[in-house]
C-alpha cells in the first residue's frame, strides 16, 4: 500500500519537476561587465586635515624695563632681521651708565699710572695687580650697563610679519615684559595628526602632497619632518609635520590644509576593481569569467588605490573579474560579457 502511495506522488508532481528541470536549462546567461585583474606597483594614499602653522614664531620681550618713548611699527607690518620695533627709556639706566664710564676712565688712568710707578720700583707687585683687577671690574660694569642700553632698543629676530604689539608709548614695560608677536612664513608647517595604523609607514623626509582649498586646492609639494613619538591616546593619532615654501606669502598662520600622504608597498600586487569584491558568509570572493562560467575565488582584502584594492587568492594577472552583475551569482553559473571596464 505504501509502495502504491510513492507512486502516486511521482506520477502526480512529476511534470512539474519536469518543468522547472527544462525552466532551468533554458535561462539564458547573466549578463555581467568585467574588468581585467592587474599587478602593478602599488601604494595606498590617504589625507588627513591639519593647519598652517610659521615655521618660526616669536613672543618679542624686553631684557631691559624701561618707558616706551616710540614705536616704528604696527600689526600687520613686515620687518627685517634686526629692524627696531620700539623703543624705551630708562633714566636710571642712562645715569648707572654715566657712572660707570667715569669709574672706567678713572680706574683706566690708574692703571696706567701703577704700571710707570713699577717700572721705576715705586709701588709693589700687588698693587699694580689690584689696580688690574679693578680696572677689569670696571670694564665689565661698563659693558653690562652698555649692553642694557642698547636693549632698550626692541629689535626684531628675524625677517617676518607682525601679528600683535603689546605696548603703546608712554607705556612703562617691566623686563620680560611682551612687546609684539612675529612669525616668519616664507616656509610654512602643516600640523596633522595621523592614525596609528598609517603612522609607522611614513619616514622622515618623505614627500606629501599639501592642498588648501581657500586658495583654490592645488597641490603643494612638501616633505615630512617630523614624526612625534607620542600620540594621544583618545583618538589613537600622532602628529606629524609637514614643511613647505611659500615664497608669495599666500598661506597664512591657522589656515586649513589637506596633507595627502603615500605608503609604498610591495613592487608588485595583485589588483582587482573595488566592484569585483563581494561579501559572503565565508568572506569576500571575487567572481572571475571563464569560458562561460562564473568562477568563484575567494580573497583576502588589503590597501585600496584609485578605485582598486589589492587581494591576496587564486588569481593572477589577465583574469577577468565581474564588476557588474556579480550580486547574485554562484559559482559554475552561466554568464555572458557585455561589456569590458576600462
Amino acid at each position: 500500500m505504501p509502495s502504491m502511495r510513492l507512486l502516486l506522488a511521482i506520477l502526480l508532481c512529476g511534470p512539474s519537476l519536469l518543468s522547472v528541470h527544462l525552466s532551468a536549462q533554458e535561462r539564458p546567461p547573466t549578463p555581467v561587465i568585467v574588468a581585467e585583474v592587474l599587478t602593478k606597483p602599488f601604494a595606498e594614499e590617504f589625507s588627513v586635515l591639519g593647519r598652517i602653522q610659521p615655521r618660526r614664531a616669536s613672543l618679542v620681550a624686553t631684557e631691559t624695563e624701561g618707558l616706551t618713548i616710540q614705536r616704528f611699527i604696527d600689526s600687520g607690518q613686515t620687518v627685517k632681521r634686526g629692524e627696531t620695533l620700539f623703543l624705551l627709556k630708562n633714566d636710571e639706566l642712562a645715569a648707572s651708565l654715566a657712572e660707570a664710564e667715569a669709574d672706567f676712565a678713572l680706574r683706566q688712568a690708574n692703571h696706567r699710572q701703577s704700571i710707570k710707578l713699577r717700572a721705576t720700583d715705586t709701588v709693589s707687585e700687588q698693587a699694580l695687580r689690584d689696580d688690574a683687577y679693578e680696572l677689569a671690574r670696571a670694564r665689565a660694569k661698563l659693558n653690562g650697563l652698555k649692553a642694557q642700553v642698547d636693549n632698550l632698543s626692541i629689535r626684531a629676530p628675524f625677517p617676518g610679519h607682525i601679528i600683535q604689539t603689546f605696548t603703546s608709548v608712554g607705556q612703562w614695560v617691566s623686563r620680560g615684559g611682551d612687546i609684539a608677536r612675529v612669525i616668519y612664513t616664507d616656509t610654512v608647517r602643516v600640523y596633522v595628526n595621523v592614525p596609528e595604523q598609517h603612522v609607522s609607514h611614513l619616514q622622515l623626509g618623505a614627500e606629501a602632497e599639501l592642498f588648501v582649498d581657500a586658495l583654490g586646492g592645488a597641490p603643494v609639494k612638501g616633505r615630512i619632518i617630523a614624526i612625534l613619538a607620542e600620540g594621544y591616546q583618545e583618538s589613537r593619532t600622532f602628529p606629524v609635520v609637514v614643511e613647505t615654501g611659500n615664497p608669495d606669502g599666500m598661506m597664512r598662520s591657522n589656515m586649513s590644509a589637506r596633507v595627502q600622504f603615500r605608503i609604498a608597498k610591495e613592487p608588485e600586487s595583485v589588483l582587482v576593481h573595488k566592484d569585483a569584491l563581494v561579501s559572503g558568509p565565508m568572506g569576500q570572493v571575487v567572481y572571475l569569467a571563464r569560458d562561460g562560467k562564473a568562477i568563484s575565488r575567494p580573497v583576502q582584502t588589503g590597501l585600496a588605490h584609485q578605485g582598486f584594492v589589492a587581494v591576496s587568492g587564486d588569481l593572477q594577472a589577465g583574469d577577468l573579474a565581474v564588476v557588474r552583475g556579480n550580486e547574485r551569482l554562484r559559482d559554475g553559473q552561466d554568464i555572458r560579457i557585455i561589456r569590458k571596464h576600462q
